[in-house]
Formats: C-alpha cells, structure tokens, sequence
C-alpha cells in the first residue's frame, strides 16, 4: 500500500481538529420531548456523522436492539432522551463490542437517572479518548512523517489499526463474563 504524505498529513490534521471541535451532546443538550422514529433517525444521523461516523441508523436496526434487549421499548412508538442515550451508546460501542458485552455496559433496567449517568460518563469520556489517541498518534506519526517513506507511513496505519484491536481485546478481557 503506498500511503500519500500529504494526504496522511491532512487526513490526522482534521481528525485533530475534529476531537477539539466536535463532540456528543450534553445529556441537557439531548431534545427534552419525546420523538418519533424518524425523528429518532435523523437527530442520530447529525449526532453521528458530526464525529466522522457516516454509517446511517435504520429502522430496523433500532427495532432490533429492541428485540434484542439492548435498549428499552418506546412508550407508545415514542422515544425520550433515555432512548436516545441508548441509540447513541450503541451505535459508538457496536463498532467494536458484541451486543452482550454492550447490554452489560448499560444494562435494560437502568432507571432515567442511572442512564443520565451513564451517558454523561460516556460522553465525557469518548471526548478524553478522542484527545487521547490523537495525542498519541501525534507522538508516533511526528518521526514517519519527518521521512518520505511509504514503509514508514505504512507503519503508522498499522499501529493505529493493532492499536485498535489491542484495546478491543482488553475491553472484552475487563468486561466480567456472568
């Protein structure tokens, strides 16, 4: 694979401007009425791809964590903010975690309080790892950037990719199987 310079350079240069820039909504920030699904679809799309996750929400993938128990069931084909914090949660997680490991995460049952906590913890910390990793990635890309080679730029994708997997594994590790 040969990796363009320029174009790696701009590529972290946006996701560094991204992680300071953009974030999830605040619990406050999240709307305070009940929504319909295709309400639902599109606050979760903007939400979404405002982080750089261009994969849409469907119907019937919301119907699913239902089914599945992964999220609590509308009152009356109406969300609240409690499902919307579920969506949100979900929709990051499932990237990398199975829908069991998930369920434990942010158990059905929670209460609006328990799950106002949850996502207040979940969003402040999606943004503390953002920084995170672009910090780190700063630190590793700095040196292959200063050389133009393609085995080097080749290096960091890699690193950032074993990287991801590495955190998916001990996730999975600390999660206690029950």
């Amino acid at each position: 694979m040969k990796l363009d310079k320029a174009v790696l350079e701009k590529s972290l240069s946006e996701w560094e401007k991204n992680a300071e820039e953009k974030h999830l909504p605040t619990w406050e920030e999240l709307p305070g009425i009940e929504l319909y699904m295709d309400q639902v679809i599109t606050l979760l799309g903007e939400y979404l791809s405002a982080l750089g996750d261009d994969k849409s929400v469907t119907q019937p993938m919301i119907n699913n964590y239902v089914k599945l128990g992964i999220m609590p069931a509308p009152v009356k084909k109406r969300y609240s903010k409690k499902h919307l914090a579920f969506l949100i949660i979900i929709c990051f997680l499932k990237q990398t975690l199975s829908m069991e490991l998930i369920k434990k995460i942010i158990p059905v049952e929670s209460t609006d309080g328990e799950i106002s906590e949850i996502y207040k913890a979940f969003a402040e910390n999606q943004k503390k790892a953002y920084s995170y990793v672009m910090e780190n990635v700063k630190k590793v890309a700095g040196p292959i950037l200063e050389t133009e080679s393609n085995k080097r730029m080749n290096d960091l994708v890699m690193q950032i990719s074993i990287t991801s997997n590495i955190c998916k594994l001990l996730t999975e590790t600390i999660i206690p199987n029950e």
